[in-house]
């Protein structure tokens, strides 16, 4: 099968479910299991790369916190061109697998140019084609997964991939820091192209689920999805600020030992997975928005207690709260949107993808001059204000109707 031929379904036809089989033999299931080490697999290259790259662009290379704002935003623009782009190209038949497999390759060869790479420029370049190489894999696994099991049991088995990747949250950010310190950047970019190498050959025996019988689809009007990409956005802002920052405040400002990040980013992660899987498993219970608005409510929570603290003892305990805002929102936030754009898996994954990428787009460039000109810790003070804004337009989009 080429890469642009995937056979339609016929009107009517379904897919097997989540529920047709237990746990058991849901891991028995080449395909599933496979889809699993997919999301594994990238979120620990991802979850070693990002969070000790700002150390090492600030540290190694000197860089200035501005232009550390400056090269994110660069990568994550890279991201949504080619994200969105290719989501148009998957919706229309091109193979999801087939994307998969070339942007992992070309990941492969991007993160060693990045751990190789010594002046800005060069940097700059790895960097875009990295992320933009890495960015469309998620949506279009989500796109994927929902295709494989069908839309039944679609909210819990993308809880359940989602989880997966906060798992190699837990494991990724300690562990890079700790192989930062002995090893150095280039050697965790050559453990990370290891990485890669090893996805290549597993997704290497996925194949693609047949397209959707056509149907005529009108564009997506429902009035929600704006505010709901909002709310997103403002998410993902506050968190990549998070992400990047918070490593230096606790280097420069706390004086903490610099495994320090990695446990709080794994703690983190340990705690969103069952929130992650009761959200799935709970989702048909509760009003669309409502948990998310509640998601919101502990994110601001977060990072007001995160701008106030002065030890290490807070922003431990606070960690609960970080996971309820991370878990809820990325756990909800796609079956949200899939649900606000029936029938456009692709698109709607990638709009999602695409709201989190702009929102770390946002955040990267606000980040870095609030850094500059204002000091790090005034930049869990904007992450605050951007919590407050996903929370409005969460409490807008649930009193808004469809439209």
């Amino acid at each position: 099968m080429s890469i642009t031929d995937r056979p339609r379904q016929r009107v009517g036809g379904s897919n097997p479910t989540l529920s047709d089989a237990t746990l058991t033999s849901l891991l028995q299931d080449p395909t599933r299991l496979r889809l699993i080490l997919l999301s594994l697999a990238m979120g620990l290259a991802g979850a070693a790369i990002m969070p000790v790259m700002s150390t090492h662009l600030a540290l190694n290379r000197n860089i200035e916190p501005m232009w550390i704002g400056v090269l994110f935003a660069a990568n994550t623009l890279a991201g949504v061109v080619v994200s969105h782009w290719l989501a148009k190209q998957s919706d229309a038949g091109l193979s999801r697998i087939g994307i998969i497999r070339v942007c992992v390759s070309i990941s492969f060869v991007a993160v060693i140019g990045l751990g190789l790479a010594e002046h800005y420029w060069l940097l700059l370049i790895t960097g875009m084609l990295l992320f933009g190489a890495v960015s469309p894999v998620q949506p279009q696994l989500f796109a994927l997964a929902r295709e494989q099991v069908g839309a039944a049991d679609a909210t819990l088995f993308q809880s359940l991939l989602r989880a997966t990747f906060s798992l190699s949250w837990i494991i990724g950010p300690p562990i890079a820091y700790l192989l930062f310190a002995r090893i150095g950047f280039l050697g965790l970019t050559l453990i990370c192209a290891l990485i890669f190498l090893l996805t290549r050959l597993n997704v290497s025996a996925i194949q693609d689920a047949p397209l959707p019988a056509v149907r005529t689809e009108p564009p997506p009007t429902d009035s929600r999805l704006k505010w709901m990409i909002l709310a997103i956005a403002a998410t993902f802002a506050s968190n990549n600020m998070y992400i990047v920052y918070m490593p230096i405040y606790l280097h420069d400002n706390l004086q903490l030992p610099a495994v320090i990040p990695g446990f709080l980013m794994g703690a983190a992660a340990g705690l969103e997975i069952p929130i992650m899987l009761g959200a799935g498993i709970y989702a048909g219970r509760w009003r669309l928005f409502s948990p998310l608005k509640l998601a919101a409510l502990a994110g601001l929570v977060f990072y007001l207690g995160v701008y106030w603290s002065t030890s290490l003892t807070p922003l431990v305990l606070l960690q609960i709260f970080n996971a309820a805002f991370i878990g809820v929102m990325a756990g909800l936030g796609i079956s949200v949107f899939q649900a606000l754009m029936q029938g456009r898996a692709g698109m709607a994954s990638t709009l999602y993808s695409n709201a989190i990428k702009v929102g770390s787009l946002v955040g990267a460039l606000l980040g870095g001059a609030v850094a500059q000109w204002l000091g790090i810790q005034a930049v869990f003070g904007i992450c605050a204000l951007m919590a407050l804004i996903a929370l409005l337009a969460l409490l807008k989009a649930s009193s808004g109707n469809r439209g």
